[in-house]
């Protein structure tokens, strides 16, 4: 009984639109649980992006400078 590869996205946690200052990670790359992954300015401050599980990127799907909300992943992970 194989279980079948799951993507899990990783969102930014803020209400509204906030821009990418950073990525810290490239597709291929493996990431740990709590690992930052990205940065993001929200409310004029610098935020770090963890991931919540441990896996491989599979596709960064933002680039800096790029504001985004709530609901654009910034990675995907498998």
């Amino acid at each position: 009984d194989s279980e079948a590869v799951k993507s899990t996205p990783i969102f930014h946690p803020f209400e509204g639109i906030v821009q990418v200052v950073d990525i810290l990670v490239h597709a291929g790359d493996t990431v740990k649980e709590g690992q930052t992954v990205a940065f993001v300015e929200a409310m004029k401050a610098k935020h770090h992006i963890k991931s919540q599980v441990e896996g491989i990127v599979t596709k960064v799907n933002v680039k800096i400078g790029d504001e985004i909300n709530s609901s654009t992943p910034i990675i995907i992970l498998n």
